[in-house]
């Protein structure tokens, strides 16, 4: 991790280390990528204005989100299947983003489930549900997400109908994961990536 200077830096780290059907899941998007290419421009766009002939030696950045103080205007989104890219991946992320001081996103999509990443954490940690038909699913989320304590629910409203993953279908990308002779080939390139998903306890859909 020394010369990780920079996002892109973790990118080609993360293609590197895990196989090419869980790579393209976190960082393609859906059909033509219309969206996911506007929302980086979009980023890039924002800019830090340089300040001058001021005193910078005591620089903060810390804020407050929902009334909860973080240590930078920074959030932990929510990631589906990431106990996939790393085995127990939720808890790790969950304990990263909190000694960084900033929250933490728990997907609806997770593999470690909610009462794990509690009890295997610190403190409190944001929960993300999806608007869904089934009314007693999302109220038993919900109820679960109180149980353990969750600070904050993320409520993602603008997939109504699941977008078509092209990468997803070209890698073969099934819930749960259809095992063929490329992606065992795939697997067997990435011996890190296998050691540590199976040293991982949770394996299922929390």
């Amino acid at each position: 991790m020394k010369h990780v200077t920079c996002i892109e830096d973790l990118r080609q780290l993360h293609m590197r280390r895990v196989p090419k059907v869980f790579f393209d899941y976190a960082d393609r998007g859906s059909y033509s990528e219309d969206t996911l290419r506007a929302n980086r421009a979009d980023l890039e766009a924002i800019k830090f204005r340089q300040r001058v002939l001021v005193d910078v030696s005591k620089r903060d950045l810390s804020t407050a989100i929902l009334g909860e103080p973080a240590s930078m205007p920074l959030i932990l989104a929510p990631v589906g299947l990431l106990g996939l890219q790393h085995g127990d991946g939720e808890i790790i992320a969950c304990r990263a983003a909190q000694a960084a001081g900033i929250p933490f996103t728990l997907s609806t999509m997770s593999i470690c489930s909610i009462e794990d990443v509690a009890a295997n954490v610190a403190k409190p940690f944001w929960f993300q549900l999806y608007v869904m038909k089934d009314r007693g699913f999302i109220k038993a989320l919900i109820e679960r997400a109180i149980a353990a304590k969750c600070s904050a629910l993320v409520l993602t409203v603008d997939l109504q109908v699941i977008g078509q993953r092209h990468a997803d279908i070209k890698n073969g990308m099934t819930v749960p994961p259809e095992w063929t002779l490329a992606k065992l080939f795939d697997f067997a390139t990435k011996p890190a990536w296998v050691a540590g998903v199976l040293r991982g306890k949770r394996r299922t859909f929390g």
